[in-house]
């Protein structure tokens, strides 16, 4: 999208990427503890090997991979932020 209709990332739109994300880790979290489940692993690590294994034990490795997450969406909006900064040191935005 950000290519064909011209839709770029803002500040803004990260603020409502990690509002959002946040209400839907809580309401899967609701149906997991209803159903027994483990969506999105936060009633638990998974028994099997994985990448979460590098992280502390629950409930600190969900804040981590929020902050991983977090990370990731600030390094893909990097080159928006570059580009603003470039615009306005020229004096224009586009």
């Amino acid at each position: 999208m950000t290519t064909v209709e011209s839709f770029r990332p803002t500040w803004r739109s990260l603020l409502r990427v990690t509002i959002g994300v946040n209400i839907y880790v809580v309401l899967v979290g609701l149906i997991n503890w209803v159903i027994g489940s483990n969506y999105l692993f936060i009633a638990h690590k998974p028994a099997t090997a994985s990448m979460l294994d590098l992280l502390p034990a629950w409930p600190w490795y969900i804040i981590w991979m929020e902050i991983i997450g977090l990370g990731m969406c600030l390094i893909l909006y990097l080159p928006f932020a570059i580009k603003d900064r470039h615009g306005r040191a020229r004096g224009n935005l586009g």
